[in-house]
């Protein structure tokens, strides 16, 4: 987890590692239902055995810069999860062993999901912030995540990126999202924020990746995208 770059990606991986774990608890006892109640404990095992130090760094990161439309996601609600584990285990000498978070926890969880609802309905605006994480070269290859303005044309993000990727012939350079197996090239005038929340929010959940390569010689161009339309 921590030599993945972008917030999406750590959570990613830790829904796979919650996922496992509860996986072999039911390995144990076949056909037994587990809930949260009959997790926590064993999630605070696992994190207790493991660099703790580094987990919380992760999970510091994951909150703060995850993107708000994924606050609803599956994976959101196990990171709140391991950020209660995590305060449970820090605060383990302090406290009677209990499955229950500290009201000190709760509030703080709180502040947090306050915090991102706010930012959410901010995102709306054109003057707001927002993260992407764009690939170079590949998809899912030396992946940044950027901080934008959420009204950036392509062209202004395509600046962005030839400083953080640090290319020496940016003109040779285009944004292009992957959709599926598909790539397209995004128009300089496209607005990248529009988008990805697009795909965001599309049934069937689709996946993509916007990835920052160099132009294609070739004699049949992807095609170029310029808004939700021809998604």
């Amino acid at each position: 987890m921590t030599k993945a770059y972008s917030p999406e990606k750590k959570i990613s991986i830790l829904l796979k590692s919650c996922k496992l774990i509860y996986d072999s608890m039911t390995q144990g006892n076949p056909g037994k239902p587990y809930g949260a109640d009959d997790f926590l404990p064993v999630l605070m095992y696992v994190l207790a055995r493991s660099d703790l130090t580094e987990m919380i760094l992760n999970v510091e990161y994951m909150m703060e810069l995850m993107d708000p439309a994924l606050q609803l996601g599956e994976g959101s609600y196990y990171l709140i999860t391991t950020y209660g584990a995590v305060e449970l285990i820090k605060s383990y000498d302090k406290v009677a062993v209990t499955r229950q978070l500290s009201t000190e926890v709760q509030d703080s969880i709180h502040r947090w999901e306050r915090r991102r609802t706010l930012n959410k309905a901010r995102a709306s605006q054109s003057s707001v912030q927002d993260f992407i994480a764009i690939s170079f070269m590949e998809a899912e290859a030396k992946a940044r995540t950027l901080a934008y303005r959420t009204d950036s044309t392509t062209h202004q993000l395509i600046q962005q990126c030839a400083e953080k990727f640090e290319v020496s012939e940016p003109q040779d350079y285009g944004l292009f999202v992957q959709v599926d197996n598909k790539t397209m090239q995004m128009d300089d005038d496209a607005l990248p924020h529009q988008i990805k929340s697009h795909l965001l929010n599309k049934e069937p959940r689709l996946t993509f990746c916007f990835i920052y390569k160099q132009l294609s010689g070739e004699e049949s161009p992807v095609p170029i995208i310029k808004d939700t339309d021809a998604l």
